[in-house]
C-alpha cells in the first residue's frame, strides 16, 4: 500500500483520505490534527497516550455526527437556580403539626412544582438526544435514512468504542489494565474504519456529482 509522509507522520493512504476529508470536506483543520496525532501515538505509545488518544477519539466521535447541528443542552444552574429563589426549607421535612396544631412541612406550592416538572422534562429531552446521538454519523454521513435502519453489529461497535473512549479520557488514581494497551488500539481501528467509510463515501457522491455535471456542460 502507498504512503503518503505528513509533517513526519506516515500515513496510509486510507488515512490520508480521512485526513483530507476531515481538514478539507469538513473544514475541521483541529480535528484533522488530532486525528494524525492520535495515529502518531498510537505507533510511538508515547507516554500517557492511552488517554491522549481516549480523548481525541472521544472528541471525534461525539463532534463529527453533529456538524450542521445547533448544539441544545440543559442549562441545570439556571433551571436549579429557579427553583432555589423560590424554595421553602421546610418543603424538604416530612409533613408533621405544630403546636397550633398546623401542618407544616413538604407541602410544595403548586408553581414549584411546575418548575420542577420542567427540569425533570429538559432532563428527559437531554437524556433522549444523548441517546440519538448514537445513530447520528450513520444518518449524516452513510445514507441511512433513519437509526432503524442502520446494522445492530455496526451500531454496536460504534457505541462499544464510544463507551470505552469516554471511560478512558480522564486522568485517575492507579494504572489502566493490561488490555488497555491492546483495546485503545483496536477501538481506534474501527472508528479509522468508520471514518474512512464515510470518506470514501462523500468522495464518491462527489466524484458523481462531477460527473453529472460535466455531462450536463458537454
Amino acid at each position: 500500500m502507498n504512503h503518503t509522509s505528513n509533517e513526519g507522520v506516515t500515513l496510509s493512504t486510507d488515512q490520508q483520505t480521512v485526513f483530507n476529508w476531515i481538514n478539507d470536506e469538513l473544514q475541521l483543520p483541529v480535528f484533522a490534527e488530532a486525528y494524525k496525532g492520535a495515529l502518531n501515538l498510537l505507533e510511538k505509545k508515547l507516554p500517557g497516550y492511552i488517554t491522549f488518544v481516549s480523548h481525541t477519539g472521544r472528541d471525534l466521535m461525539n463532534s463529527l455526527p453533529r456538524l450542521g447541528i445547533q448544539p441544545e443542552s440543559v442549562q441545570y444552574v439556571q433551571l436549579v437556580g429557579e427553583i432555589q429563589n423560590h424554595w421553602e426549607d421546610e418543603w424538604g421535612v416530612e409533613v408533621v403539626s405544630n403546636i397550633d396544631n398546623t401542618e407544616i412541612g413538604n407541602l410544595i406550592p403548586y408553581e414549584i412544582c411546575e418548575k420542577i416538572q420542567v427540569l425533570i422534562n429538559k432532563h428527559r429531552d437531554g437524556r433522549h438526544r444523548a441517546s440519538k446521538a448514537e445513530s447520528l454519523f450513520f444518518t449524516t454521513f452513510l445514507d441511512y435514512a433513519d437509526a432503524d435502519e442502520i446494522p445492530l453489529n455496526l451500531l454496536t461497535e460504534w457505541k462499544r468504542a464510544r463507551r470505552w473512549f469516554l471511560e478512558h479520557t480522564h486522568l485517575r488514581d492507579g494504572e489502566f489494565d493490561m488490555a488497555a494497551s491492546s483495546e485503545v488500539v483496536r477501538h481506534f481501528q474501527n472508528l479509522d474504519d468508520f471514518l474512512y467509510t464515510a470518506a470514501s463515501s462523500e468522495l464518491e457522491r462527489i466524484r458523481s456529482m462531477d460527473e453529472i455535471l460535466e455531462e450536463t456542460n458537454e
